[in-house]
C-alpha cells in the first residue's frame, strides 16, 4: 500500500495571540518563519519545524496512544488550538504537540480514524478458550 497524504496544515498565525503579534511585528515577521508543518498521511504525522535550524519528527500512527486537544480561551474564539499526540517508542512515551492548528477536533478525528485503521487487527476477533 502507498502513503497518501491525508492532511497538510501550518501552524497558524493566530495561534501566537495578540502579544505575540506587536513582538513579531516589532521582530520583522521572525516567528512565523519558523512555524510548524504538519503533514498527515495514512502511515505517519511528520512535523517539521525550525528557521534556522530544521527539526523533522515523524510519527508513526500505529505507534500512537492518546490524542488530546487543548484550546485556550483565545484558541477557542479564533477556531484553532493545540492537538497533544501521546506514542510509545520502546519502552519510553513521547508527547508531541501540533501547534495552533485549524479545526483541531476535525484533525483529531482523522488521526483517530486512520489510527483505528492501521493499528487495529483485521478481521475476525480471536478469543481464548
Amino acid at each position: 500500500m502507498t502513503e497518501t497524504v491525508i492532511l497538510e496544515a501550518r501552524e497558524t498565525r493566530r495561534s501566537y495571540g495578540p502579544l505575540w503579534l506587536v513582538l513579531s511585528v516589532l521582530m520583522l515577521g521572525l516567528p512565523f518563519l519558523g512555524r510548524q508543518r504538519i503533514t498527515v498521511t495514512n502511515e505517519r504525522i511528520t512535523v517539521t519545524s525550525g528557521f534556522w535550524t530544521k527539526v523533522r519528527d515523524d510519527i508513526e500512527i500505529f505507534r500512537i496512544r492518546d490524542v488530546v486537544v487543548k484550546q485556550s480561551i483565545w484558541h477557542r474564539l479564533t477556531g484553532i488550538g493545540d492537538i497533544v499526540i501521546k506514542s510509545m517508542e520502546g519502552r519510553s512515551e513521547e508527547t508531541h504537540v501540533l501547534r495552533g492548528i485549524a479545526d483541531p477536533i476535525g484533525v483529531s478525528e482523522k488521526i483517530r480514524t486512520l489510527w483505528n485503521q492501521t493499528a487495529r487487527p483485521k478481521g475476525p476477533a480471536a478469543t481464548l478458550d
